[in-house]
């Protein structure tokens, strides 16, 4: 990766600045997972707020480490079930030569 294709943008996460050097077709990807972190951690600060900060931020983490395990385990099945509609076509196919 060329220094040119990065550049360095700031996110607020949770009242603290984040400085991070990012590749410049990533920026929009960035941009909405920082107002994506604010809303979860706006909605649980209001959810736990006899909490403190740092069990806040731990939730909306495992929330977050949550969906994406879900998200993973659903791109893992896909190609299986597509497999499975295939070699059921070719056995329904091979029970009607018969």
């Amino acid at each position: 990766m060329n220094e040119n294709d990065t550049f360095l943008i700031n996110v607020q996460v949770g009242g603290y600045r984040l400085p991070l050097r990012i590749e410049r077709k990533e920026e929009e990807l960035y941009r909405l997972a920082e107002k994506v972190l604010g809303k979860y951690l706006e909605v649980y600060q209001k959810k736990y707020s006899h909490r403190s900060e740092e069990e806040v931020f731990i939730f909306v983490a495992y929330e977050l480490a949550v969906m994406l395990v879900r998200k993973m385990m659903q791109q893992d099945t896909v190609p299986l079930a597509e497999k499975l509609t295939s070699l059921n076509q070719e056995v329904e196919k091979l029970l009607a030569e018969k």
